[in-house]
């Protein structure tokens, strides 16, 4: 009879502890956990940023949303950590620790974009990528050709592009789209741009369109009042200088 008791005392504990561990298992499903950055194109491999050995710069899509520049150089000179070259509107040479052009390595979704046999001087790639339709972008500062092959001496820019999205569980099909219009008045920059994306259970296509126009850098009519006090009187002190030595 006693073992009997125990042997039953034994089961009922064992069901108690499995409706915990369920009930455990359960809460952890819903539970809101923050993780650290991820770095996907650095090494190949999903990699946390603090375990990178080089530096790194991020740029989300909040960011690239939120800066609304008006081309990708633009948005690269924004994050503050790249310098860029500009001879002209619309143009931009992105610049990593002194190397620019063939020295620096341009990189969409894993396909380079120049090589060693691109000009040493300024180049435009990166005017070429949509920033529309960009997910993100990540700033490899130092060499990476053991990563991404040669010519990556000052770095490597990686430009990784929206996916396509399928239908969710229990729909057939899915589809959104977005536009921008954008109209800037220091250079009369215009831009235009549309994408649509449609999925179903097994097949998604994203679609986008870009076209921008820029014109010249004009000068506005109204001056700051107090620059030009301070140029009046440098030259009113310059002149008088003149005048005593002359004297």
């Amino acid at each position: 009879m006693k073992k009997t008791i125990i042997a039953v005392a034994c089961i009922i504990a064992g069901c108690t502890t499995k409706a915990k561990a369920n009930t455990a298992d359960s809460v952890n499903t819903f539970r809101s956990v923050n993780l650290q950055e991820v770095v996907v194109s650095v090494n190949r491999e999903q990699t946390r940023k603090i375990n990178t050995p080089q530096h790194v710069v991020s740029v989300p899509k909040s960011f690239i949303d939120y800066a609304n520049r008006q081309s990708t150089a633009d948005l690269l000179s924004e994050t503050g950590q790249v310098l860029v070259q500009k001879s002209q509107q619309g143009g931009g040479s992105p610049i990593l620790r002194g190397f620019e052009a063939s020295r620096i390595l341009l990189v969409v979704d894993g396909i380079r974009m120049n090589n060693l046999i691109y000009r040493s001087g300024h180049l435009q790639n990166c005017l070429t990528v949509d920033q529309f339709a960009l997910k993100n972008m990540e700033v490899l500062f130092g060499p990476s050709s053991l990563n991404y092959g040669s010519d990556a001496l000052g770095g490597t820019i990686t430009f990784n592009t929206l996916s396509p999205t399928l239908a969710a569980d229990g729909q057939t099909h899915t589809s959104e789209g977005h536009a921008v219009l954008r109209y800037g008045s220091a250079n009369q920059e215009g831009t235009a741009h549309v994408d649509f994306n449609y999925g179903t259970e097994k097949f998604a296509s994203l679609t986008s369109f870009t076209f921008s126009n820029f014109g010249d850098l004009r000068a506005g009519t109204t001056r700051n009042p107090c620059l030009t006090t301070t140029a009046t009187l440098r030259a009113t002190y310059t002149c008088s200088r003149r005048t005593a030595r002359t004297t």
